[in-house]
């Protein structure tokens, strides 16, 4: 079996610079249902972390006065069965209503819709294979040039302004001749249980942000069980799947699991950081036998509001499994 996060990383490189001759030419759109191939937009990214200009806060910033909605993806991915180096997510973007993905990266960085985890602690629930909906291209909104996350220490990750689909403005960390070198993501950046400053490039759309005290990423994850160091390990999705992992103490941490075959249908849980979880049989009964994929994350949901409205922003670590359905 093929690593779907390899071909799928590959496949966006190849997608990236193909549509990068595109930028700037989309015309009117409506309604779209797309998998999130994309083309870049504007190549230049003037994005000194300065506070010349910007209003800067730290801790709450009150309540949204605005309509914008936001939300940023900072994830992780380590090394796995398949892949031998980390993979730095950093996605984004902005709308004047709910942006419907909680994993902006995977949609347009690896070409997989995620749904959202269920809202409640220690439910299940299950997908069949549907298409992204983007809705409405005149609902996304192009804001500055980037969207930043800074650590002290380690670095800083930059998600720069591109076209998915030729029509919808997002923010994405890459590597291509057509950003400038400062968007291509660094693993190392991604530094666990570590505080983040937050900095966004609003251009005409909103005043630039520096927001400190208000991100930070999770601890790193180690699952037990299953033994996802085997690739191709067998699953079978007659018997209830029992998963284990190192707990956490962070209580503003949660555990999202997701098993998904190779046509896209999948099962989301949303569990406690207490270290076990068990996804019952019944609940894999539509999964197709053959390929197939189980990923184990530990996520921190953080709500920024300010003048302009709210961005969330999801910081996750998360572990991939490749496993063959029975």
């Amino acid at each position: 079996m093929t690593s779907m996060r390899s071909t799928s990383t590959a496949l966006f490189s190849l997608l990236f610079l193909l549509l990068s001759a595109c930028a700037g030419e989309s015309g009117d759109a409506g309604e779209s249902e797309a998998s999130g191939a994309t083309s870049t937009g504007g190549s230049g990214t003037d994005t000194d972390a300065t506070a010349t200009g910007m209003e800067t806060s730290t801790g709450g910033t009150g309540e949204p006065v605005g309509e914008l909605r936001g939300v940023v993806d900072f994830t992780l991915y380590p090394p796995d069965a398949a892949n031998d180096a980390p993979l730095l997510g950093i996605a984004g973007g902005y709308r004047m209503e709910p942006l419907g993905s909680e994993s902006l990266f995977a949609l347009v960085g690896l070409q997989l819709t995620l749904p959202p985890p269920p809202a409640a602690i220690d439910t299940i629930e299950e997908h069949a294979p549907l298409p992204f909906t983007w809705g409405k291209a005149d609902t996304w909104l192009s804001a500055g040039n980037a969207i930043k996350l800074a650590h002290a220490d380690a670095g800083e990750a930059l998600a720069c302004l591109y076209l998915a689909d030729d029509a919808f403005p997002l923010y994405l960390g890459a590597a291509s001749p057509s950003l400038a070198p400062e968007c291509e993501p660094k693993p190392e950046v991604w530094q666990p249980s570590s505080e983040y400053r937050l900095v966004l490039y609003g251009g005409e759309l909103f005043e630039d942000r520096i927001i400190d005290g208000k991100v930070a990423t999770p601890a790193a994850l180690s699952v037990s069980a299953p033994d996802l160091s085997v690739y191709d390990l067998p699953l079978d999705t007659a018997l209830d799947l029992a998963l284990a992992w190192e707990a956490g103490d962070d209580p503003d941490a949660r555990i999202v699991i997701r098993v998904w075959d190779l046509y896209g249908q999948q099962t989301v849980a949303l569990a406690a950081d207490d270290g076990a979880f068990t996804i019952p049989a019944a609940n894999l009964a539509a999964m197709s036998a053959g390929p197939g994929f189980l990923s184990v994350a530990r996520e921190r949901v953080h709500e920024v509001t300010f003048v302009a409205g709210s961005v969330e922003v999801i910081t996750r670590y998360e572990i991939w499994g490749y496993v063959d359905l029975l």
